[in-house]
C-alpha cells in the first residue's frame, strides 16, 4: 500500500514514477518482443493481472517493483489491468516501450485514489483535495471551509470497503455530496428571502424604493426580475405610476442560485399610484421695491419690508416648488402690482397646492412718511408705522438653570398685537450644547415671556444645520410659549433633514372659540364619549403649524387657573387635524409654568387643538376576580394609545422586568453605561442589569433605544427561566426533559439557539411556523407582552373588558394580554 499524506499531487507522481523508472533492467529486443504474448492474449482481468505478475521483466521492473504492484490494493490491481486491456490496440501491444508507458499512465493516474482510499479523517482527506488536478472541483470551491469539512466526511462514510474503484465513482459522489449541501443553501435563502420596504410601506402601499437583497446568508448570489420594469426596476428603485395610470400590481421574481443550483420566489406587490401633490411652499420670493428683512426660506411664513414715501406700489414675485400650485396675492392675481399706503401694509402671499392644502406667506410692507418740508401733507394723517423690537430670553436645561442665550424679534403692529419670532443662532446653539453637556443634561428649553396675553403668532424657524447640531448632541427641544410648550424629542428629529419649523397661532377671540365649541359638540367621536354634562371649551384653543408631520412632538396647553375638580378629572383634548380629520385624545395634567397646571399629550399631525370638559357616559364596572392582584408593568402613549404593532425597545423591555420584579418601585441607581445616564429607563436598565438579564452590547454602552429581535428576547427570557427555576422547579415554565424540535432557520451554531431551545420547551416563545423561528425578527409590543405574562404567570382572564388603549379594540389578537399586563 502507498500512502504518503499531506503530499504534493505534483511531487507524488514524480517520485512515483522515478521509483518505477529506476527499477527499468535492460533487455534485448528480442527478448521483449518474443514477451508481449501474455500481455496481448489476455481477454480478462485475471488474466492480465497474472501476466503483469509472471512477466513483470518484460516491463523492465525488477523484483522489487513487482512487488510493489502485488501491494496493491485488489481495487487497484483490477484498475491497472483493466486500463492494459482498454487501451490495448486491436494489434496488441508492439512494443515494450508502448506498454511500459500505458502501465505507468495507469500507476500515475491510479495513485492519486490509492492516497484517497488510505485516508481515515476529514482533514487529510482535505488536504490531498487541495492539489488534486483529477476531480472537478467548480461546485466544491463554493462550499464554505466547514462545509467542504462535512463533504470529505460523508466521502468517508461512503466509501466502499475495498476503497474507490474509479476517478468516476469518486467523482460521482463528490458531485452527490456538494449538489445536497448547495441544494440546502438555497432553500435556506429562499425560505428567509424577504423584501424590505422603506419606512410607512407595505406590500399592499408601496410609495418608495425597495432594497432587494442580492446576497442571502448562506452564500446565494439573488438577481431580481420585475415583470413591470417601468415601475418598479430590477435594482428596487420605484417609479410611482400618474394617477391617470393608477395603482399598479407589479411581480417581482428573485433568482435564487449557486453554481448550478437555482430556485425562484415570487413577490407581488401593489404601487400607489402619486396622488395630487401637496407642496405648497414657495421656492422663491422678491419684491419690485425695498428688500426683505431677511433671506427667503421656504419655512419662514413672515417678512418685513420698508419703503420710501416715493413708492406707490409694488410687486410681489413669488415662485413655487410645485409649478402646478396656485399663488394668489391679497386675493387676486400675482401680476397686478400691489397699491401702499402710508404707514403698514400687509401683502398676503397664498399659495395652493395642487390638493388644495394652503401656506400662507406674509410681508409687511412699511411705506415712511413724507419730509415735514413737503408740500403735500395729506399722509400726516396716516396711521402709525407698526414697530420691531429684539430681546434676548435665556435658553435653559431642564434644571432652569440658563445655559445660553437666544433673540426674539418681536413686531407690534398699529393695534398693539404682537408677533414674535424665534431666532436660534449656531453660536447660541453650540454654546447651549457645551453647557449642557457639563450639566449631563439633554434637555434645552426656551421660555417666550408675553405677560399682556398679546401675542397673536409666534414663528419658530430652525435652519437645517441647527437642526443637525441638535440630533448630532442627542437634545430635546423645549419652546415654551404662553399659550402652549411644543417638545421636541431628539428621536423625531433623528430622522429630520430639512428646515424645521413651526407657526403657533391661539385663538384668542370668543367668536373663534365659540365656533369650535358648537363644531365639537357636533362632532360623533364627542358624543360617543360624553353625556349631556359637555358644556364648553376650556382655555384657549391653539393652531399649529409645522413641516415636522408623522413625528411624535408632545405638547402641553395650560389651564385656566379657575378649573374645578370636577373638570379636572373629565378633560379632553379635541383635534381639528389640517387633512379634515377630527380626533379626540385624554391627555395628562402636569405642571404647566411655576403655579400654572397644564394638559401634556403626544401628537403626530399638527392642526387646531381645544381643551373640552368632556365627562364620559356612564361606565360598565368592569368584572375583578377576586384574590388576583393586577400590578402593571407596561404604559401606553401620552395620546391614549399602545401602539401594539410598534417594535419594543431595550430600554422598554428593561422597564417591564423591572415594574414587575420591583412592584413599580425601581430604585434609584448610578448609570454604568454612557448612552444611558441621561436616559430616563436608566434605574431600570441597571436593576435589570444587576439581576442578571441583560447585557450591554459592550462593556460601556446598552444602546436602550436599540430594538429587540426573536433571538434576543429567548436569550432574556432564558435567563428569567434559569433564575426562577433555581429556587421553583415546579415552575409550569421549567423546562422538560424532552428534546424541542430544531428550527431549520436556527443552526447549530448560531449564538442563541440554546436559549431558543429553551423558551421553544418550555412553550413560552414558539416558532412563527411549525419549522421556523424567525431569530433576527423584532419583537412588536404586543408580542413582547405575550412573552412576559407567561414569564410573570400573570393569569389572563377572557373577561367583558373595557378597553385601556384607544387602538387596542377587543377583537384585537392581544387585547386581553395587554389588559392584564395594563390594568391595576
Amino acid at each position: 500500500m502507498i500512502f504518503i499524506q499531506h503530499s504534493k499531487r505534483k511531487i507524488q507522481n514524480l517520485i512515483m514514477i522515478f521509483t518505477l523508472v529506476a527499477c527499468l533492467l535492460p533487455l534485448s529486443s528480442v527478448a521483449a518482443k518474443s514477451g508481449l504474448t501474455s500481455f496481448n492474449t489476455a481477454t480478462n482481468t485475471e488474466e492480465m493481472k497474472l501476466a503483469m505478475t509472471t512477466d513483470w521483466s518484460v516491463l523492465h521492473y525488477t523484483a522489487k517493483a513487482n512487488e510493489l504492484f502485488q501491494s496493491f490494493k485488489l481495487a487497484d490491481q483490477n484498475y491497472l489491468a483493466n486500463k492494459l486491456i482498454d487501451e490495448r490496440p486491436q494489434s496488441g501491444y508492439t512494443s515494450t516501450s508502448t506498454l511500459r508507458q500505458t502501465y505507468l499512465n495507469a500507476v500515475n493516474n491510479r495513485s492519486y485514489l490509492i492516497n484517497v482510499n488510505s485516508t481515515t479523517d476529514s482533514l487529510t482527506l482535505w488536504t490531498v483535495f487541495i492539489d488534486d488536478d483529477h476531480l472537478n472541483y467548480n461546485n466544491y470551491n463554493l462550499l464554505t471551509i466547514e462545509d467542504q469539512d462535512e463533504v470529505c466526511k460523508q466521502i468517508l462514510l461512503a466509501r466502499p470497503n475495498q476503497g474507490y474503484e474509479s476517478i468516476e465513482t469518486l467523482q460521482s459522489v463528490l458531485d452527490s455530496k456538494v449538489s445536497s449541501i448547495l441544494v440546502q443553501k438555497v432553500q435556506l435563502d429562499k425560505e428567509t428571502l424577504n423584501i424590505q420596504y422603506a419606512q410607512g410601506d407595505t406590500s399592499a402601499n408601496v410609495t418608495k424604493n425597495l432594497t432587494l437583497p442580492i446576497i442571502g446568508d448562506n452564500g446565494t448570489t439573488i438577481n431580481w426580475i420585475s415583470d413591470k420594469p417601468e415601475v418598479v426596476q430590477n435594482n428596487g428603485s420605484v417609479v410611482r405610476p400618474t394617477i391617470s395610470t393608477g395603482n399598479q400590481k407589479v411581480t417581482l421574481t428573485a433568482q435564487i442560485f449557486i453554481g448550478n443550483f437555482v430556485d425562484t420566489k415570487s413577490f407581488t406587490i401593489d404601487v400607489i399610484a402619486l396622488s395630487k401633490s401637496h407642496n405648497a411652499f414657495l421656492k422663491d420670493l422678491t419684491i419690485s421695491q425695498g428688500a426683505l428683512n431677511m433671506a427667503f426660506n421656504k419655512n419662514t411664513m413672515s417678512y418685513t419690508a420698508i419703503v420710501t414715501s416715493r413708492v406707490d406700489s409694488i410687486f410681489v414675485n413669488p415662485l413655487a416648488e410645485d409649478k402646478k400650485a396656485e399663488i394668489t396675492i391679497n386675493g387676486r392675481s400675482v401680476e397686478e402690482p400691489i397699491k401702499l399706503v402710508t404707514g403698514v401694509n400687509t401683502i398676503k402671499i397664498l399659495v395652493t397646492a395642487e390638493d388644495g392644502s394652503q401656506k400662507l406667506y406674509t410681508i409687511v410692507v412699511t411705506k415712511e412718511n413724507t419730509s415735514t418740508n413737503s408740500e403735500n401733507t395729506s399722509t400726516s394723517e396716516s396711521s402709525p408705522p407698526s414697530s420691531t423690537e429684539s430681546f434676548t430670553v435665556n435658553v435653559e436645561s431642564s434644571n432652569g438653570k440658563a445655559v445660553s442665550k437666544t433673540t426674539i424679534k418681536r413686531l407690534v403692529d398699529v393695534d398693539g398685537l404682537v408677533k414674535d419670532e424665534v431666532i436660534l443662532t449656531e453660536a447660541s446653539v453650540l454654546e447651549t450644547i457645551n453647557k449642557l453637556k457639563e450639566e449631563k443634561s439633554d434637555q434645552a428649553r426656551i421660555v417666550i415671556p408675553n405677560s399682556q396675553d398679546n401675542v397673536k403668532q409666534v414663528d419658530i424657524s430652525i435652519p437645517n444645520n441647527i437642526v443637525t447640531l441638535l440630533k448630532e448632541s442627542r437634545l430635546n427641544l423645549e419652546i415654551s410659549a404662553y399659550d402652549v410648550s411644543v417638545n421636541v424629542s431628539n428621536e423625531s428629529l433623528a430622522t429630520f433633514s430639512d428646515n424645521l419649523y413651526f407657526r403657533l397661532i391661539p385663538l384668542k377671540g370668543q367668536a373663534e372659540q365659540s365656533q369650535v365649541e358648537e363644531r365639537a359638540k357636533k362632532e360623533s367621536i364627542v358624543q360617543e364619549i360624553a353625556n349631556s354634562s359637555f358644556s364648553k371649551v376650556l382655555g384657549q384653543p391653539m393652531k399649529i403649524e409645522t413641516n415636522m408631520q408623522n413625528r411624535p412632538v408632545l405638547l402641553t396647553l395650560p389651564l385656566p387657573t379657575d378649573i374645578t375638580q370636577e373638570q379636572l378629572n373629565h378633560l379632553a383634548i379635541y383635534i381639528e387635524h389640517s387633512d379634515g380629520t377630527k380626533e379626540v385624545v385624554r391627555g395628562k395634567v402636569v405642571e404647566y409654568q411655576k403655579g400654572i397646571t397644564g394638559l401634556q399629550f403626544e401628537v403626530n399631525k399638527f392642526s387646531t387643538f381645544s381643551i373640552l370638559y368632556l365627562p364620559e357616559k356612564e361606565e360598565v364596572k368592569e368584572p375583578t376576580t377576586e384574590g388576583v392582584t393586577h400590578l402593571p408593568y407596561i404604559q401606553g402613549y401620552p395620546d391614549g394609545t399602545f401602539r401594539p404593532n410598534a417594535p419594543v425597545t431595550r430600554a422598554q423591555m428593561a422597564s417591564m422586568f423591572a415594574r414587575q420584579l420591583t412592584g413599580n418601585a425601581i430604585p434609584q441607581a448610578k448609570a454604568t453605561y454612557t448612552d444611558t445616564f441621561q436616559h430616563d429607563a436608566k434605574d431600570a436598565i441597571e436593576f435589570a442589569k444587576e439581576k442578571g438579564l441583560f447585557k450591554g452590547v459592550t462593556a460601556t454602552n446598552f444602546n436602550p433605544n436599540g430594538l429587540i429581535t426573536r433571538a434576543q428576547m429567548a436569550t432574556v427570557a432564558a435567563r428569567w427561566i434559569e433564575q426562577q427555576c433555581v429556587e421553583r422547579p415546579d415552575a409550569d415554565f421549567c423546562p422538560s426533559t424532552s428534546q424541542s424540535p430544531a428550527f431549520k432557520d436556527v443552526s447549530v451554531h448560531h449564538w442563541a439557539v440554546k436559549a431558543i431551545d429553551t423558551v421553544n420547551a418550555a412553550e413560552i416563545m414558539t416558532g412563527i411556523t411549525a419549522d421556523t423561528f424567525n431569530p433576527d425578527g423584532f419583537l412588536t409590543r404586543a408580542q413582547a407582552v405575550k412573552v412576559l405574562n407567561r414569564l410573570f404567570e400573570r393569569q389572563v382572564f377572557s373577561e367583558d373588558q373595557i378597553p385601556l388603549f384607544k387602538d387596542v379594540p377587543k377583537h384585537h389578537w392581544a387585547f386581553y394580554e395587554i389588559q392584564e399586563a395594563a390594568k391595576k
